[in-house]
């Protein structure tokens, strides 16, 4: 039996979104894009747009003359569907719930940001189905919903900013994210309608990436993005690099791997895309709630009791745009409140890109992201700003955030917990193990370790006492070996600096060179540091861990503040030697306590000769033993000695109160610089909100601008057509004043431009209309048309038609009336009726013999004696070639007569024929003669002779 599901009951896949930002200098972008779509698009298009509350927008107006799809207003509730373009109206915010549209009024004060808005409720539920597009406009709006939409698996798509009138907003969008294409207007609209129908993924039918080629291609591609940004990618699963290698292929449209390698290679900005399209994050605030709770009951509650003001120092690697570390610092500080105890908190954010350490560095969030936090949490800890919650000053200094890569640099020390949470399953399983130890040395004894809950400890099991088996939160119980850290370390370092192109080790050889490395570490290799030229720490081998100190305060390197007071400027002092003269350099020994232990060591420093200038000084330390001393036998110092270490003590604490005095200056300083940088975020803010307004009134004048070239263009396709009909056209509006008039009214009303204004009652036409005014009056409260004959100068003859009407609903009513010369009609009436009157059948024919015109007598005589053959004697019947078919025997004769006179060989044509009746015999004469008009033709004569004619006689 089949237990599949029934394809009928699976629920629909939602419909493609393509949501589409504008604002200042869109419209023609607008106009670009949808002029460029396909039909049908597979697609529901939502146009969102910087709008004054209080204007009606042309909008649906304007696109419609630019695409075949339907453009509506969105209203509230309203579904998506396939096809079709909404706009939104002014005054409100618009986000989409379920695939359908909500709308709810636009706050009065603050920063208004639609697009933001719109984008970041797109993010649910299914935001692989969603491409967003930003268009020109000035500000940054779209940004921060762009960079969450692309986080979440949409597509982000903008304008190509040497192509926007205004570059603000897509230049904004490509700082804060990374974009899938920067094109042109009508190539987007291209690539959405690609992506939506799926014609350039075919990554699933292996055309894209075929296995012949797809090892060779993905080694190009990361070793290229090895030299670029170092990072080695092939360390990661390989599935996860495919899938997101799959957009780029997809929006480049590279034909396969390869084809995309070689695209790689001559474009820097192509390999940036692709790095942080391999970074992207996932984080939130308080992921997993019942775990944060867990961690404050079992951890941070027994960790503040125990501390008690003492420094509490917290490592968050892979914190992605900063949620989990602030997390991490809001949850202490609301332990420290609950029990009543004071706490010195530090918490490290770390992670490999910049890009999103600036989002978690400035502390500002969307506030669909940060409604989680709940009220409370907000009021407590975040400040808003428009559409963004910006975190407090007071949070944001608990935490110190820096670019560290967990692979490559060294790991931060002495942390009381590690939280590293859905960053493992990224990697293949060996860089899984040294990311693990690496966390595992940074913590110190009784230390936690927080990860994801799709994550293990693995090989490091042993080392680790379960506190949260569910909320995977481990206790430290045994520290990593030193020498093990030390092996890793050259381990990442040889792969870091491997050629490219270098072959496989055999797995037994790594296996006795890993043993023989580990040994000779722990034996030999003392405790050294890399120093770099501002005086950074670089790297760190051997037994380090006794010297060096994570120092309280703002996160540094610098190993001044480091090492041991006695320790530092030796240090210091050495490198300044090194790096004046590159030669090396051994200290005197120095004679200091460790932790209550007494220790006498030896600093040696020597430049590195890596082929490039004062990049560092490799310094080493070398710990001696300690002069032995005879029991009973009491050591007194050489006064010169003596003299020395006083002077030494003197120098030492004027130098440190001078340190104090300048690290006091510093905090004032900071504290200023602090105060100006709030005031700049205030006055970033006034300026925001102005450039919204300014924005809004460029659309609005846009859209004002397309509907006066409309207009325009429709007045002179008025203008045109009264020149072309030539009638007498009249407009006035309710007072009945001139508004518009044509040539050919100005001519019976003897009007001038000037008198455009003045009431038509105060001119006299030639028209003889007095009724004119009060008809006028009479159109001006009705709908149905009025319409009159009148008589003009000479002998004329006019048809007047008026009719009144309103441009908008409510308005003042205006009236045209238009004259048309009916005199020629007038005259072809009065010729018809002269005709009717004569008893002779006469018919009018034209120069190829065509009856135009006949009179009551003919049309009579035909109907009484042709019966069902009277048509073919009717107007618009052709009399020759009636003449030609016919088979009475005069009927050549009178056919080539015609032709004769027709031809004007012959002035005329008579003939006599007879046309007896069932009761009485009858005798007409017929008389055709040329029509006096140009293009010619005939007059054709018919009567009846009286009795029996001399020429019919027997």
């Amino acid at each position: 039996m089949d237990d599949s599901p029934d394809p009928s009951s699976l629920p629909p896949h939602p419909p493609w979104v393509v949501a589409i930002g504008a604002s200042a200098g869109g419209l023609e972008a607008l106009q670009q894009f949808f002029a460029a779509l396909r039909h049908p698009a597979g697609a529901a298009f939502v146009v969102i747009q910087h709008l004054a509350p209080d204007h009606k927008s042309l909008m649906a107006e304007l696109l419609a003359r630019h695409t075949a799809l339907p453009v509506c207003t969105a209203q509230d509730g309203m579904a998506l569907a396939p096809n079709q373009v909404y706009l939104m109206p002014p005054g409100v915010s618009m986000s989409l719930a379920a695939d359908t549209l909500h709308l709810e009024p636009r706050p009065a004060q603050g920063l208004a940001l639609p697009i933001d808005h719109f984008l970041l409720s797109l993010t649910q539920p299914a935001p692989e189905r969603v491409v967003a597009v930003v268009l020109s406009g000035s500000g940054s709006d779209g940004s921060v919903g762009a960079d969450a939409l692309r986080r979440a698996g949409g597509y982000v798509l903008v304008q190509a900013p040497d192509s926007a009138k205004f570059d603000s907003m897509p230049r904004s969008v490509m700082a804060s994210t990374a974009v899938d294409a920067a094109l042109p207007p009508a190539a987007l609209a291209e690539l959405a309608q690609e992506i939506v129908r799926g014609e350039s993924a075919r990554m699933g039918q292996g055309d894209l990436l075929a296995s012949r080629q797809l090892r060779p291609a993905l080694q190009r591609i990361f070793d290229l993005l090895l030299e670029h940004g170092r990072i080695d990618f092939s360390v990661y699963k390989l599935p996860t690099v495919l899938r997101r290698l799959e957009r780029r292929l997809l929006v480049t449209r590279a034909a396969n791997a390869s084809d995309y390698a070689d695209q790689l290679e001559k474009s820097s900005e192509e390999r940036e895309r692709l790095r942080r399209e391999l970074l992207i994050p996932v984080t939130s605030f308080f992921r997993d709630a019942s775990a944060f709770d867990a961690l404050s009951r079992q951890v941070l509650e027994p960790l503040l009791l125990e501390r008690r003001g003492q420094p509490i120092r917290l490592w968050c690697a892979g914190c992605a745009s900063g949620e989990e570390a602030y997390s991490l610092a809001m949850a202490c500080v609301e332990t420290a409140e609950r029990l009543g105890v004071s706490a010195s908190i530090k918490v490290f954010g770390t992670d490999v890109d910049p890009q999103v350490l600036d989002i978690a560095t400035q502390g500002r969030y969307p506030a669909i992201t940060a409604e989680v936090l709940g009220q409370e949490r907000l009021e407590r800890f975040f400040v808003r700003q428009g559409e963004l919650w910006m975190v407090r000053p007071e949070l944001r200094q608990l935490v110190l955030f820096a670019r560290h890569n967990l692979l490559d640099d060294a790991p931060f020390t002495r942390m009381d917990l590690v939280a590293c949470r859905n960053t493992l399953i990224y990697f293949q399983t060996a860089a899984q193990e040294r990311l693990l130890r690496r966390l595992q040395y940074a913590l110190l004894p009784g230390g936690t370790l927080f990860l994801g809950a799709s994550e293990s400890l693995g090989p490091i099991q042993a080392d680790f006492s379960t506190l949260d088996g569910l909320h995977k939160i481990y206790r430290l119980e045994r520290p990593v070996a030193t020498a093990s850290a030390l092996r890793d370390a050259f381990a990442s370092s040889a792969r870091v600096a491997r050629p490219q192109h270098a072959g496989p080790t055999p797995s037994h050889a790594r296996s006795l060179i890993d043993q023989g490395l580990h040994q000779l570490m722990s034996a030999w290799l003392p405790a050294s540091l890399l120093i770099s030229a501002q005086r950074e720490l670089i790297h760190a081998w051997g037994p380090t861990r006794r010297y060096l100190r994570m120092p309280e305060g703002e996160g540094s390197l610098d190993v001044m503040r480091m090492l041991p007071e006695r320790l530092g400027p030796v240090v210091l002092h050495l490198q300044h030697l090194v790096q004046a003269d590159r030669q090396a350099h051994r200290s005197a020994p120095v004679q200091l306590d460790i932790d209550g232990v007494a220790h006498r060591l030896v600093v040696h420093a020597q430049p590195l000769d890596a082929g490039h200038a004062l990049d560092g000084v490799l310094v080493s330390i070398e710990e001696l033993a300690l002069p032995e001393v005879a029991d009973g036998v009491e050591t007194r110092p050489v006064d010169t000695v003596s003299a020395l270490e006083q002077e030494l003590s003197a120098t030492r604490q004027s130098l440190q109160a001078t340190i104090e005095a300048l690290e006091s200056s510093n905090e004032e300083l900071q504290s200023t610089n602090e105060e100006l940088m709030s005031s700049n975020e205030e006055l970033q803010s006034t300026n925001e909100e102005l450039q919204s307004v300014n924005e809004e009134l460029y659309t609005v004048n846009a859209e004002f601008n397309a509907k006066l070239d409309a207009l325009n263009a429709l007045n002179a396709d008025l203008e045109g057509m009264a020149q072309a009909t030539g009638l007498a056209t009249i407009f006035v509006d309710q007072a009945l004043c001139l508004v518009r008039f044509t040539p050919e009214a100005a001519m019976l009303f003897r009007l001038r431009q000037s008198d455009l204004g003045r009431s038509i009652e105060d001119f006299n036409s030639l028209l003889d209309y007095p009724g004119l005014s009060a008809d006028l009056r009479q159109a001006l409260h009705q709908d149905t048309p009025i319409e009159r004959m009148v008589d003009g100068p000479h002998d004329t003859r006019f048809m007047a038609s008026m009719v009144g009407y309103s441009h908008l609903p409510g308005r003042p009513r205006r009236a045209v009336v238009t004259f048309i010369d009916i005199t020629r009609v007038r005259d072809a009436s009065l010729l018809q009726d002269l005709i009717d009157s004569l008893p002779e059948h006469i018919a009018v024919l034209d120069p190829q013999g065509t009856i135009r015109r006949v009179n009551r007598a003919w049309s009579d005589f035909a109907r009484a004696n042709g019966g069902e053959h009277s048509p073919m004697v009717a107007v618009g019947a052709n009399y020759l070639a009636v003449l030609a078919r016919s088979g009475h025997p005069l009927a050549r004769a009178t056919l080539t007569g015609l032709q004769e006179v027709m031809a004007g060989r012959q002035p005329e044509y008579r003939q006599v024929y007879d046309c007896h009746g069932p009761s009485e015999l009858r005798w007409f004469a017929m008389h055709a003669r040329p029509f006096p008009t140009r293009g010619g033709g005939l007059v054709v004569t018919h009567f009846r002779l009286p009795g029996q004619p001399a020429e019919a006689a027997p």
